[in-house]
């Protein structure tokens, strides 16, 4: 029997190729390099001004390279009575840049805003079209992030703004009123607050829409300086549609005004000591009570605590045959105090185990 042996050379290419067949493992995408996405992306119409607002993101690595420089905005518009779809693909084939931020970094975690000065270009001035927008930033190298879409806004004529808003400190909070527009129908408006050298949030201080033309802030912080705007609202929610804003009015969150002087003022001798009660302040910033007695010919001395939080007191300083009075008075969280409630009067026997009533 013959037998062929394979050459050295074939043996060895035999060898190399089957070292190349090898399982290497399940095959993995190449990681991203480009910007992570951005966050929280809004849109929002103000007057005829459209504002696409997002989360800067942080950098994907450490490397300055990585760093976000610029943010585009891309726009998809669909006609009115037009059903927009759900396409992934649409900011593809049909998104037009219509702004860009630059900044050398962008400020990751900063939330920024870019401004659609072109809407108004579409037919019909741009009202009723379905506006879909979406941002993406970029690295130093160019790099682009995903895109991150907005939820759908369809523009409205804008509608025209409150006027003469007025802001006044009160025991509540900042209670402010303005001017409704001249215009049919019950409008309805956002309210904002901003402390005093900061911009307006993205979010109106009341969860629903005011219907009436006031509003009561009672977020304040004693102390501090606010400025506020109105807007008459289109939407009753995200994405918000609003006027411009009415002039802003600015002012600083102080109480002055003193809580109601307590009502009820009641005091029962107990044994050898008089109990006092009376009825409970219902201001919201009421930070307690204070109680004052005279002897039949003295001077008005506090007794119990500073600042009793209770509307009652025991006052065991009393011997019989004293004839004594008693007033309380009201003082809220700024210091401000009511005036004296009515007076009451004891006279103070010897413990029989009966008390007698109180007079006034």
């Amino acid at each position: 029997m013959r037998r062929f042996l394979p050459a050295a050379g074939a043996l060895a290419l035999l060898v190399i190729i089957g070292a190349g067949c090898g399982k290497k493992g399940a095959l993995r995408p190449p990681e991203p390099r480009g910007p992570t996405p951005p966050r929280e992306v809004a849109a929002r119409q103000i007057g005829e001004a459209i504002d696409i607002s997002f989360v800067v993101p942080a950098p994907r690595g450490p490397r300055p390279s990585q760093q976000p420089i610029l943010a585009e905005l891309v726009r998809v518009a669909y006609g009115p009575g037009v059903r927009p779809p759900q396409d992934p693909d649409a900011f593809r084939r049909a998104g037009v840049i219509v702004a860009k931020l630059e900044g050398d970094p962008l400020g990751s975690g900063g939330r920024l805003a870019a401004k659609d000065a072109s809407w108004r270009d579409l037919a019909g001035t741009g009202v009723n079209w379905t506006l879909r927008y979406a941002v993406r930033v970029r690295d130093r190298r160019g790099r682009p992030s995903p895109l991150v879409v907005a939820p759908d806004l369809v523009p409205v004529a804008p509608p025209p703004a409150p006027t003469a808003l007025r802001a006044e400190a009160t025991a509540d909070g900042v209670r402010l009123s303005w001017e409704p527009p001249k215009e049919e129908g019950t409008p309805k408006y956002n309210v904002y607050r901003a402390e005093r050298d900061q911009p307006f949030g993205d979010k109106p201080l009341q969860l629903e829409p005011v219907t009436s033309a006031e509003y009561l802030d009672s977020g304040v912080v004693l102390g501090k300086s606010y400025r506020y705007a109105v807007r008459t609202a289109v939407s009753d929610g995200a994405p918000f549609r609003e006027s411009e804003s009415s002039p802003e009015v600015e002012v600083r969150a102080e109480d002055r005004f003193p809580p109601a002087a307590p009502t009820g003022m009641v005091a029962v001798q107990e044994g050898q000591a008089v109990r006092l009660f009376w009825n409970p302040n219902q201001e919201r910033d009421l930070a307690g009570y204070r109680v004052s007695r005279r002897n039949e010919t003295g001077a008005w001395q506090r007794i119990g605590p500073d600042l009793g939080v209770e509307p009652f007191l025991l006052d065991p300083e009393v011997r019989p045959g004293d004839r004594v009075s008693y007033r309380v008075t009201a003082v809220d969280r700024a210091g401000n105090e009511s005036p004296p409630s009515e007076t009451v009067a004891v006279d103070v026997v010897k413990d029989t185990g009966a008390a007698p009533e109180s007079g006034r």
